[in-house]
């Protein structure tokens, strides 16, 4: 028989503006202090935006950091592993942050004659301005949650399985947490809070969480 949970899963959705900071960096000591003096909204704004404008592929450069690192300052090495920093791997976006500048900090301690750029080839500093709005969807079940999800926006699934993360600050997702403590199904639930977001598409995440909740039916 199945279970049915006490509290049903609400599908969100979210839509993002983006909005000038009028901060800008032309060399990376300047990125390295705009990134210092920029709070969660701009981190989060220059290390996502990306995978929801361009949900059917996957980045090179999975933020606007390692991008601009690479394309525009022409410091191919740096920018790689600025890239290669594992988002999932921190639950808050300041610990990411201080991640990001400890590796800009050596970096720069090593070769401060990094490349100064003009100002049409600045790096400006982004904020996101986040409204969340319900979507009318609840369910009850796993068949319920499936099939929603089915036919759910890939902005619903951003903002269930990314902002979520980092808003949670427990390495779980809204769908893994709600799948594990309502529907009592730790090992579907980790199944999905592992999926590795930044190595897939947008589309191909939301089928792989599809597939793992048919294996249960």
């Amino acid at each position: 028989m199945e279970t049915i949970a006490k509290y049903p899963f609400k599908f969100y959705t979210r839509l993002t503006l983006p909005q000038l900071t009028g901060i800008y960096a032309l060399n990376l000591k300047e990125l390295l202090d705009g990134i210092k003096k920029s709070d969660d909204s701009i981190i989060y704004y220059h290390t996502h935006h990306y995978l929801i404008q361009h949900h059917y592929v996957v980045p090179d450069a999975p933020n606007d950091f390692a991008h601009w690192i690479i394309n525009t300052l022409g410091e191919k090495m740096l920018g790689e592993e600025i890239s290669s920093i594992d988002m999932f791997a921190y639950n808050t976006m300041d610990d990411y942050r201080q991640e990001l500048t400890r590796r800009l900090t050596a970096f720069i301690s090593k070769d401060s004659k990094t490349r100064r750029v003009e100002m049409n080839e600045r790096f400006n500093f982004m904020k996101a301005v986040t409204f969340v709005m319900s979507t009318g969807k609840e369910a009850y079940t796993l068949r319920e949650f499936h099939d929603i999800l089915k036919n759910i926006t890939i902005f619903s699934v951003y903002y269930h399985f990314f902002e979520s993360h980092f808003r949670l600050s427990s390495g779980f997702d809204d769908f893994s947490a709600w799948i594990r403590d309502e529907l009592q199904l730790p090992d579907l639930a980790a199944k999905i809070a592992y999926i590795d977001p930044y190595s897939v598409t947008m589309d191909k995440l939301k089928e792989q969480i599809i597939n793992y909740t048919e294996k249960y039916f």
